[in-house]
This record gives C-alpha cells, structure tokens and sequence, in this order.
C-alpha cells in the first residue's frame, strides 16, 4: 500500500514538473504590417511574391516582404509547397496584400516559414486540411549506361556569391549560346530554337525543381545521388512543356530533353503514377485582423 501511494506521489510529481516547464513561444515576427495592395496603376505584370528583404536582390537581412501576395500564394511559400500541390481555389484567390515584416538579422528560411505560418493563422484565421491525388509523374533515375556528371569541387564557406550577369552582357561560343563564368546554382540559355542548362555547385533537388517547371508533369528523385555536380545539358526547346515524345533520341533540331538528359549526363526520366498531398484552403478572413 506504501509503494503504491509512493508510486502515485512520484507520478503526480513528474507531471507538475512537466507542466510546470517553459514552453517555447510560437516563431513570429518581430512586428509585421498587412495592408491592401493598391491596385495597378499601370496594366501589366508586376512583382508578386515574397523576399527577404525589400524585394528581389534586396541584401537587408532584418526585413521580409510580400508584395501584391494572395493568401493563397503566401501559404505556398510558407508551407513550401511545389506548384503541382496547389488545390482548389488558388487561381480564384484575387485579393492580394502587403507585408511588411521585421526579423532578427540571423533568421534561417525554415524560421520565416514558421513565422509566415503564424501570422497567416493570426491575421487571417488560415485553416486547411492535406487530399490525396494520384498524378502522372516523370521519376529521375540513374541511366542503365551510369551517371555523366563529375561532383562539384568543395567551395570554401568564405566564397563570395556569384555576380549575375544578364544574357545581352555575356560573350558567346560558337553556337550563339551566352557563355556564363563562375557558375553556382542553375542557369537557363537559349539560342537557335536551343535550350541550355549550365549548372554549377548544384543537387539532384534542384534539378528536379527546374524540371517539374518545365516538362509539364511533377519529377520525383529516385537517382539515389546526394553530392553536387557541376553539369551542361543541351536540347530543343519545344521538347519542354510536353513537346517531346519520352525517350525520343532526337528531332530536327536536336535531342530532346529526355534524350538529351541519358545521353549528356546519364540520367533518365520514367514516366508513373504517384499519390501526391494536395494542399487546400477550408477558410481564409478576406479582412486580416488589425496590425
């Protein structure tokens, strides 16, 4: 009988202590602003999206912006979304926002998601739930003939980032492609009905990223590769966005993208079936709550 109300003492003991512990406060920003956007003055595009900082190339590391951003496309950047995750109801989200937002110079991008989620779920009641959907996708593999790509060389963690210089700035090789310098990271040319990806420092994510943009179906990774290549890849531009048969080895003007990518850097695109998360809004306020 002692033992027992011993045992129970020392259970109601650890619970206390664990209620009794601090709790982290939820990642916010430091004070944030959320306003209409004014209408366009001008017809035409203009800049939509969010940054750190004051907008594109902005290098202010306190401040994180939303420009002529819907909630719908605030809460794909937040939650990290891929654009073949969109659910219904993205496209009709209309009314867009500004954001103005202050946070610690030492911010990392997963805590600016956290902190957008937040305010998302603050300011305009955000709720939403996950669906799942069976899609067609293309799934990067290694080619049965091996990888084509060379590992990138380390880069020293003091290495400045490298300058950005517009195509029209660029001298050109022989055939009329812009030559870049100093690659790091993945960069699209054209020239002559040819498209060309010139990547440095670059992961099989980021590959893939580019080419669920651009071959019209999600790419999954299945190579199994987890270093960096560097890697120059060249085929017809009308093989993106569906133009080209898979597996196709060439057309008039060239290789395909799916030929080009087994033939240049061993790698395959396989087409299958998938279940993807959808991501869809249940409620958004269209009025944020007061600043």
């Amino acid at each position: 009988m002692a033992s027992t109300i011993m045992l129970t003492v020392l259970a109601l003991f650890a619970c206390g202590a664990t209620y009794g512990q601090a709790v982290d406060p939820p990642l916010t920003f430091e004070v944030a602003s959320v306003k209409p956007a004014p209408p366009p003055t001008v017809p035409g595009g203009r800049a939509t999206g969010c940054w750190r900082g004051t907008g594109p190339g902005s290098m202010n590391p306190s401040l994180y912006t939303c420009l002529n951003a819907t909630v719908s496309l605030m809460a794909f950047q937040a939650y990290g979304l891929k654009s073949y995750q969109i659910g219904p109801g993205y496209y009709a989200d209309k009314a867009e926002f500004n954001v103005s937002a202050k946070i610690p110079p030492d911010t990392t991008p997963d805590q600016i998601k956290l902190m957008l989620r937040n305010l998302l779920a603050e300011r305009f009641k955000l709720t939403f739930h996950y669906e799942k959907k069976e899609i067609p996708v293309f799934d990067l593999v290694v080619a049965k003939s091996g990888l084509k790509m060379k590992e990138s060389l380390p880069q020293p963690a003091d290495a400045p980032p490298t300058p950005f210089v517009p195509e029209n700035k660029l001298p050109k090789d022989a055939d009329g492609f812009p030559m870049p310098t100093d690659i790091r990271g993945l960069r699209m040319l054209r020239a002559n009905g040819l498209g060309r990806i010139v990547a440095g420092d670059v992961t099989m994510a980021t590959l893939t990223n580019f080419l669920t943009n651009n071959v019209a179906r999600p790419v999954t990774d299945s190579t199994g590769l987890t270093a960096k290549y560097d890697f120059t890849v060249t085929f017809t531009l009308d093989s993106l966005v569906g133009g080209g048969a898979i597996g196709a080895t060439d057309n008039a003007g060239g290789l395909t993208i799916f030929a080009a990518l087994e033939k240049q850097l061993g790698l395959r695109l396989e087409p299958k079936k998938t279940m993807i998360d959808v991501f869809v809004i249940d409620h958004a306020e269209k009025v944020p709550s007061e600043n």
